[in-house]
C-alpha cells in the first residue's frame, strides 16, 4: 500500500510537470509506510477492544444468570434451563428434586446473617459435590435449592445420594450449631412442566418437615436420611 501510494503520487506530481528526487521520494515513501503503520495499529486497538467488549458482555450475561452468594443458577435461570431440558427427556429415572436448610431463619436470628452465609455456601458445595455435572443445580430461594437430575437414576441410586447428602449437611458445622437439610424428589413424567415438577417436588418437601426434617422424601414413599 505504502509503495502503490508512493507511486500514485509520483505519476500525478509528474503529471504536474513537477519532478522528485530520490530523497524525496524516500522520504514520501517513510510517510506513507508511517501512515500504514497507524492504520494498522488503530485497527489493532479496536479488534482488542471489540474482544473485550465482547468477553465482557459474555461475562456480565453469565453473572445475570447466577446466584452471587453460591454461584448457583438463579432462580430465573434455573426454571429457564429447566424447561429447556424436561422438553428433551426421553425415558424415565429423572428427578426434580427440592431441598431446604432446616430452621435456618432460627439458625440466622441466632447467630446472624453472616454466619448463615457461609452455611448457604456450604450447602451449595456438598450439592455440587453428589450431583453430577449434568444435573441442573438451582438457588430458589433464600434456603431452598433445587436440582434437575438429567441422567437415568435409579431409586436406590437416589437415596444413596440423598443419604451422602444429609451426611454431608450433618458436617456443617457452624458456631456448634448441627446443621440438617428436608428433601422431596418428584419423578419427571412426561407432559409436565418445570413448574408443575416444582409444586410436586415441594409437596414432598413438606411431607418430610411435617415427618420431623432431616430426612428425604422420594414420590409416595417415604425414605429416613441417615
Amino acid at each position: 500500500m505504502a509503495f502503490y501510494f508512493v507511486y500514485r503520487m509520483n505519476y500525478v506530481l509528474e503529471d504536474s510537470g513537477l519532478q522528485l528526487s530520490e530523497v524525496n521520494h524516500s522520504d514520501l515513501l517513510h510517510l506513507q509506510i508511517q501512515f500504514l503503520i497507524g492504520i494498522l495499529s488503530l485497527m489493532a486497538l479496536v479488534i482488542i477492544f471489540l474482544i473485550f467488549n465482547r468477553r465482557y458482555a459474555t461475562y456480565m450475561n453469565y453473572e445475570a444468570k447466577r446466584d452471587p452468594l453460591t454461584g448457583l443458577a438463579n432462580r430465573r435461570s434455573f426454571f429457564q434451563s429447566c424447561e429447556s431440558a424436561i422438553s428433551g427427556i426421553e425415558g424415565g429415572g429423572r428427578w426434580f428434586v427440592m431441598l431446604d436448610i432446616d430452621r435456618f431463619k432460627q439458625f440466622n436470628d441466632r447467630f446472624g446473617h453472616p454466619e448463615g452465609d457461609l452455611v448457604l455456601r456450604a450447602a451449595s458445595q456438598a450439592l455440587l459435590e453428589v450431583f453430577d455435572s449434568r444435573s441442573i443445580i438451582g438457588r430458589v430461594g433464600g434456603d431452598e435449592f433445587a436440582v434437575l437430575v438429567l441422567d437415568a437414576t435409579p431409586r436406590a441410586m437416589l437415596e444413596a445420594k440423598f443419604a451422602s447428602l444429609v451426611k454431608r449437611f450433618h458436617a456443617i458445622e457452624q458456631e456448634g450449631a448441627r446443621v440438617s437439610c428436608s428433601i422431596g424428589a418428584a419423578q419427571v413424567e412426561p407432559g409436565l412442566n418445570a413448574d408443575e415438577l416444582y409444586l410436586a417436588a415441594d409437596r414432598l418437601l413438606y411431607r418430610a418437615k411435617a415427618q420431623g426434617r432431616d430426612r428425604f422424601v422420594i414420590g409416595e414413599t417415604e425414605a429416613e436420611g441417615a
